[in-house]
């Protein structure tokens, strides 16, 4: 066993320890050269830690030289063979990283320039003959090789040969096209810009087209450029490949006078094509929203019984590039929508002649189109065959109404404020020139001045802002969170004297109602609180003791708001928003719903080009201190045993004030709370265990508190009176809070 300083370095039969690279044992002691195995690398006899200037990292534990790396990548080239051996970062590796090249000079990976190319090595050839086999090629950017294409059949054919093939640049071999009865065009080789001609076939051709019995088009020539650095062409039996096509293949590849006299047939080559084509003119063109009207000049063949009709191509067009044969195919695929269009009739008067036309339908708005028309005519084996067609054309449809913004968020951030987010809409048939921003303020729901907050268990309602249901039954809320519904348990039976103490303040509630109603509902602008004294009588129906009411200010009942709110429909605040998707909503009302409705428009005049609204709801946050009293509360000893409590409603609360508490009591002993409600619809009587409590005569304080929709205010300073012992026996007092109103 090694000695514990030695650790994983090893040591010698006889306990020293070896050198700091070993890994394991050794033969001698200190010596990198005689190590079993090797810490990091292994250079030439002995253990080293980095591989020094001039080699390179192999395979995780060795260091080799440069002309090592470089034979292994020579034979893995020559063996046709793919992952061959490169250098990155001081190490021999398999192949370069994603988003490096191989440098062929110094087999060193370097950083592409933009997407890396994808050299793909097949040997002397690779033949396409399915959707399957093209797949094979996807994302090739260089052949090392040949290319056969043999496709006679499939489903979408142009599509996948353009996704499997469209980033080809280049072919070292030939490409050869031969018997591919599904083409009409080689457009799906969009990239293609070289053919190097290193293997040709038959010992003459880099670029081979025999037989192909649709094709019509090689490429758009005005926009694609082949260089062939050696070898001829070879068309052979095109029927509809005119030669006038061929020709400028030779011309803009550089082949021109390479070709000898066989190897392009004039006989077999667009021999069933209208190969002279006159040039179709649109002589009218009309747009709507979602209508083209198109008119073009009439053509007649020589024989004009030869004109059959006219084919009408269209589709959309995003960008200006599209050609005749994009996406298209002999098997049925086709990106262009196809119309047949008959002839008008032939007049000999050249003046009467009525123009060809059609119009296009069920187009989308503010949609760029390309269009062209050529004609169909018979075909003869006897004559030339004539035709023409026009050029390929952009046409767009007119700006319509936009459909709705989409999603549209509101959330306040203070008192006064509104943020309004939302996406620009799906459709915006036109340029997006601005949005239009109203906003209203909502009456409170009408069930809000129904509810009676007093009442044991029931909560405040939410601070967010909802729209009113008129059609729920207003008692729910008054239920109280103790109740049980569960149906496991039910209430204790009540006793005889709970039954006639309900009875006695039912029929009080009905007459006290009927007093306020009768004798003191008139407008108000201040509250009263009035404490009964002592009083050993017991009440009647017709007397007023032991209970707390108070009726609000002339309050906005939900029967008179609803002309606020026509008036104020008229009078909608609104903001123009241009150039982004967000807005401020500022100078509101605190804590106040609010609706809010948005219009995206594609004109800056047009009203009309406004979209529907969208719309949301939000809700202000609350105005720290608006639910506070302001100014002090007041008292009045009115008689032997009334006391008059005064003070001011907040001019501009947190929405409805729905709550008044009173803590009163004698100095020194503890204090009583009562809970008052507002209503404008009922009369509303304190909690149950104010009208139990006993209180002396003495010195008394009072601190009243508010309770709006957005929770509580602060609490007042205290007031400060005293209520003289008018009677021996223990008295009862109870606090009643009126109106004041004034006409």
């Amino acid at each position: 066993v090694c000695p514990p300083a030695c650790k994983s370095q090893g040591c010698t039969s006889d306990g020293q320890c070896c050198h700091s690279e070993c890994l394991g044992d050794c033969t001698e002691p200190g010596n990198p050269e005689k190590c079993v195995a090797c810490r990091n690398f292994y250079l030439e006899g002995k253990c080293v830690a980095t591989c020094p200037p001039g080699y390179y990292r192999f395979e995780g534990w060795r260091c080799v030289t440069f002309g090592f790396c470089q034979e292994l990548h020579n034979k893995c080239k020559n063996a046709r063979e793919s992952g061959c051996h490169v250098i990155h970062n001081n190490e021999c590796v398999h192949e370069c990283p994603s988003g490096y090249i191989m440098n062929s000079s110094n087999l060193h990976c370097t950083p592409c320039a933009g997407p890396c190319p994808k050299v793909c090595d097949y040997g002397k050839e690779k033949t396409i003959d399915s959707v399957t086999s093209a797949q094979e090629l996807r994302g090739c950017t260089v052949v090392n090789g040949s290319l056969v294409i043999n496709i006679r059949g499939g489903n979408n054919i142009a599509a996948e040969l353009e996704a499997n093939l469209g980033l080809i640049e280049e072919i070292s071999g030939y490409l050869k096209i031969r018997r591919s009865y599904a083409l009409v065009s080689l457009s799906f080789f969009r990239k293609l810009h070289l053919i190097r001609g290193e293997t040709l076939e038959a010992g003459n051709y880099s670029f081979y087209a025999l037989d192909n019995q649709n094709l019509r088009q090689l490429w758009d020539w005005s926009k694609h450029n082949l260089t062939i650095a050696r070898g001829k062409l070879f068309f052979h039996y095109n029927p509809k490949l005119c030669l006038s096509e061929i020709h400028k293949m030779e011309e803009i590849s550089g082949t021109k006078g390479r070709q000898e006299r066989n190897d392009i047939a004039l006989k077999t080559n667009g021999d069933q094509a209208s190969c002279e084509n006159e040039l179709l003119k649109f002589s009218s063109i009309r747009t709507s929203h979602d209508k083209i009207l198109l008119k073009w000049e009439p053509y007649w063949p020589p024989d004009f019984r030869d004109l059959l009709g006219f084919m009408l191509f269209y589709k959309e067009a995003p960008y200006q590039n599209v050609t005749e044969f994009d996406g298209q195919d002999a098997c049925g695929s086709n990106s262009w929508t196809v119309v047949d269009v008959d002839p008008p009739p032939r007049s000999n008067e050249p003046k009467a002649q009525a123009q060809p036309g059609w119009l296009l339908r069920g187009l989308k708005p503010w949609t760029q189109y390309a269009v062209f028309v050529k004609t169909l005519v018979t075909f003869s084996d006897e004559r030339r065959t004539y035709g023409a067609k026009s050029e390929i054309i952009y046409v767009q449809t007119n700006a319509t109404v936009p459909s709705v913004p989409l999603d549209p968020i509101s959330v306040s951030n203070s008192s006064s404020q509104i943020i309004l987010k939302w996406k620009p809409p799906s459709e915006p048939n036109g340029n997006i020139t601005h949005y239009l921003v109203f906003w209203q303020q909502q009456a409170e729901d009408s069930e809000l001045y129904e509810l009676d907050y007093c009442l044991k268990g029931l909560k405040l309602p939410s601070r967010t802002w909802s729209p009113p249901f008129e059609s729920e039954d207003p008692q729910k809320y008054n239920q109280s969170e103790n109740e049980d519904v569960s149906g496991e348990c039910c209430s204790c039976p009540k006793t005889d004297s709970q039954i006639q103490k309900e009875l006695e303040e039912s029929a009080f509630r009905k007459t006290f109602e009927n007093y306020l109603h009768n004798e003191v509902f008139v407008p108000r602008y201040e509250y009263q609180a009035i404490l009964l004294g002592p009083s050993r009588k017991r009440r009647d129906l017709g007397s007023v003791a032991n209970a707390t009411v108070v009726i609000p200010t002339v309050a906005s009942s939900p029967n008179n708001s609803g002309a606020a709110s026509e008036n104020a429909e008229e009078q909608k605040p609104f903001e123009k928003v241009k150039s982004k998707e967000s807005l401020v909503i500022s100078g509101l009302r605190h804590f106040t719903g609010y609706r809010i409705e948005l219009h995206a428009c594609n004109h800056d005049a047009q009203e009309s080009r406004c979209s529907v609204a969208a719309y949301v709801s939000a809700r202000t946050m609350p105005e720290a201190k608006a639910d506070d009293i302001v100014g002090p509360v007041t008292h009045e000893l009115v008689e032997k045993n009334t006391v008059h409590l005064k003070w001011q409603e907040p001019k501009e609360p947190n929405g409805l004030i729905v709550l008044y508490e009173v803590n009163y009591g004698r100095l020194g002993e503890t204090e009583v709370r009562i809970s008052a409600c507002p209503s404008t619809r009922h009369v509303w009587r304190s909690s149950s265990a104010w009208e139990s409590r006993t209180v002396y005569p003495g010195w008394v304080s009072g601190l009243r508190s508010t309770t709006s929709l957005a929770g509580n205010g602060s609490w007042t300073e205290p007031t400060y009176f005293y209520v003289a012992d008018y009677l021996n026996a223990q008295p009862n007092i109870a606090v009643i809070i009126v109106p004041i109103i004034f006409a």
